[in-house]
């Protein structure tokens, strides 16, 4: 009997989380049409991406957690707060856009200046009318950190 309370109990509470889950993926904005991302994405400074990309001969990689001596303040302060995944998904796209222009793979490139995410999130601040950045602004600017950051790890011949 307490058994049988138990799968139903455990059955109930994974339909829950399967609702809850279609819900919160319904949710989530999709761009009207693509002219209208290639737009929004016009906030981001462009990146000169080599043709061929190719490890860097003699690159020494550093991870970024390894070099935490070395953040910027800003960065320090976006692991909490309301716009703490925003200011993430910016300072990857910063990080990865500097190893690629450096051809850095040590903490030197991997800590970018903190003064382009602001930038960026200025520009999406604006563009959306908002005060407060969430991740639902900069999701394409996550997508675009992504491409920079198998680039850079296929220069720096390993993980970001």
């Amino acid at each position: 009997m307490a058994n049988d309370f138990k799968v139903r109990t455990m059955g109930g509470a994974l339909w829950l989380i399967a609702v809850f889950s279609a819900a919160a993926w319904a949710e989530t904005p999709v761009p009207a049409d693509l002219a209208q991302e290639d737009a929004y994405l016009g906030v981001l400074p462009k990146v000169d991406v080599p043709e061929n990309v190719e490890p860097i001969p003699g690159a020494v990689n550093e991870e970024f957690r390894n070099c935490e001596a070395s953040w910027p303040a800003g960065y320090a302060l976006a692991r909490s707060g309301p716009e703490a995944r925003a200011l993430r998904d910016i300072y990857s796209f910063v990080r990865a856009r500097n190893v690629i222009s450096t051809r850095d793979c040590g903490c030197s490139g991997k800590v970018a200046k903190w003064d382009g995410v602001e930038e960026i999130a200025a520009a999406l601040r604006e563009r959306h009318d908002t005060e407060r950045l969430g991740w639902q602004q900069t999701e394409s600017v996550s997508a675009e950190a992504k491409k920079l950051i198998a680039i850079a790890e296929t220069m720096c011949g390993g993980s970001f």
